[in-house]
């Protein structure tokens, strides 16, 4: 899987990372918006790139509803 975190937010009141990330993942291109609640705010691009990752990973393990 390839992606690219287009935007993201940080929400300290809520302690949650609102963020974009577009990318490839077995040939399908993909745009996913979603939020994360995070501990402490990620300060660094890498930071974020890691919570992205970690939540699109989760993501891509449910099942579909078309059972892939």
């Amino acid at each position: 899987m390839q992606f690219k975190v287009t935007s993201s937010r940080y929400r300290p009141d809520k302690r949650r990372l609102e963020f974009t990330a577009s990318g490839n993942r077995n040939g399908c291109v993909f745009t996913v918006v979603t939020e994360v609640t995070c501990l402490k705010e990620p300060k660094t691009p890498e930071n974020v790139h890691l919570v992205a990752l970690a939540r699109l990973t989760e993501l891509f393990r449910q099942r579909s509803a078309s059972g892939r």
